[in-house]
């Protein structure tokens, strides 16, 4: 249990790093509009059947 609490206190300090080379936010926005466009694709194909 402590050494898996000790991984994550590694993981939290890397993460800033990550955030230089990958803008979180447009991530955010892009999964949303993959979903929205599954969700709106998959009703069109509904529809037409």
């Amino acid at each position: 249990m402590l050494n898996k609490l000790k991984n994550i206190k590694t993981y939290v300090k890397q993460i800033p790093n990550f955030q230089m080379f990958i803008n979180t936010k447009s991530v955010v926005y892009v999964g949303l509009a993959a979903y929205w466009g599954a969700i709106l694709l998959g009703t069109l194909v509904n529809l037409s059947s």
